[in-house]
């Protein structure tokens, strides 16, 4: 039961963020996701030219918003990644579903990310596996 009820608060959570923005570039532009996204982007040190240029006008290559169940708990993951390179350098981030708060890792399919915004064991773990896939 606490499954169903989850799953349907992550679908929920999935759709009101669906009416204004299915991307991260278009979720980013106003709102609680662009305040988190910005003390993320606060931490990422150093930060590559590639994300730097995204963060200005949020142009570039980026993912749809992905609703998942972590712990009991919606969140919703994209990713921006450097062109012609996304499977070697990407930025995966991980928000809660109500944008208040967001995790996020930095790496590539051969390297070891590096974690921002201090997130949890298991969000950890998906960030992981999320910038390795």
């Amino acid at each position: 039961m606490r499954l169903a009820v989850s799953l349907a608060f992550t679908l929920v959570a999935g759709a009101a963020l669906a009416d204004d923005a299915s991307f991260l570039f278009d979720a980013l532009q106003k709102g609680p996701y662009r305040m988190a996204w910005d003390k993320l982007m606060k931490e990422v040190q150093p930060t590559p030219d590639w994300l730097v240029q995204f963060n200005k006008n949020f142009d570039g290559v980026a993912g749809e918003f992905t609703p998942i169940t972590i712990e009991g708990k919606p969140y919703l993951l994209s990713f921006v990644c450097k062109p012609q390179d996304c499977a070697n350098r990407k930025f995966e981030v991980l928000f809660d579903a109500d944008g208040a708060h967001a995790y996020g890792a930095l790496g590539g399919r051969d390297d070891e990310p590096a974690f921002f915004g201090a997130p949890p064991p298991a969000l950890h773990d998906a960030l992981a596996k999320a910038v390795k896939g």
